[in-house]
């Protein structure tokens, strides 16, 4: 199989790297020429380009059997409503109307993020992919939306759509280096509920979610985290601080998540749980 796996950061460049090893053909995609080099060494090919640069997505897709849209927004852009709007809009639908535009039939693997449900099925006792999605206006949950009715709507009889939580592990900073970071560089403000559950997703099962979905062409949207009800932003973010000797965060409330348990019943049904995903 030819994959394309757009966005080689975290994700991406795990994927492309567990793909070539099971004898797949993968090329990844990079905004930044500097890391060409050291992604040489796990995908076999390498190309820089934007996702919304609809031509160059058109030329990187030709003759792929299947493409991995990997690409998210940076945790350091999306700290207030000025960077989302500035950011999303580019890395996740700019990037979905390249991927749908260059017509073609190959199967589409997107992630997109738990956040789009905000708290709009709290009055559930537990969140479903069929549950209602929120209807705020913040820049997060509107374009990761937007993203995922592009595909959707484009092309829903090869797409599977994760709703993923948030995804941990490899170089990314542990979450106690994370909290300190709030503190220093963002006044100890962050833009989360203090009472929604945080959901975690250790990029190990995200990778083996994806391949899981190449090799059994899933489709739909799939919630994609832990089966564990996890404990709230509030209280494991403030036991963090007090355990580094800070005081408790502020929570701005500008980006809802669920503040019931999530439902991961489908994706079991298609043969796939996240084994690994609780631990913190």
């Amino acid at each position: 199989m030819r994959v394309l796996v757009i966005g080689a950061g975290l994700v991406g460049t795990q994927v492309g790297a567990r793909l070539r090893e099971l004898g797949h053909e993968v090329a990844g995609t990079t905004t930044t020429p500097a890391k060409v080099d050291g992604l040489r060494e796990q995908l076999d090919e390498v190309l820089v380009l934007r996702g919304s640069d609809r031509e160059a997505v058109e030329a990187a897709m030709v003759g792929r059997d299947a493409v991995v849209v990997a690409a998210g927004p940076s945790a350091q852009r999306a700290m207030t409503p000025e960077d989302r709007a500035a950011s999303y809009r580019e890395i996740l639908v700019d990037t979905a109307e390249s991927v749908i535009g260059a017509g073609g039939t190959p199967y589409l693997v997107a992630l997109s993020s738990l956040s789009v449900y905000g708290n709009a099925a709290d009055h559930l006792p537990e969140v479903t992919e069929d549950s209602p999605v929120t209807d705020s206006t913040d820049p997060s949950p509107t374009m990761f939306l937007a993203m995922e009715k592009t595909y959707l709507d484009g092309a829903g009889d090869r797409t599977c759509v994760f709703r993923c939580g948030d995804i941990f592990g490899a170089e990314d900073p542990p979450i106690e280096a994370k909290i300190a970071m709030a503190h220093q560089y963002l006044g100890g403000s962050v833009p989360f509920s203090a009472d929604a559950l945080f959901y975690r997703l250790a990029v190990e099962d995200a990778v083996d979610a994806i391949v899981h979905a190449l090799e059994s062409r899933i489709t739909g949207v799939h919630n994609l985290t832990h089966a564990e009800v996890p404990p709230t932003n509030q209280t494991l973010f403030d036991a963090i601080s007090a355990d580094q000797g800070l005081p408790a965060l502020v929570y701005r409330d500008e980006i809802a998540s669920p503040t019931k348990p999530i439902s991961v019943a489908r994706l079991t049904a298609a043969g796939f749980v996240a084994g690994r995903s609780y631990a913190l």
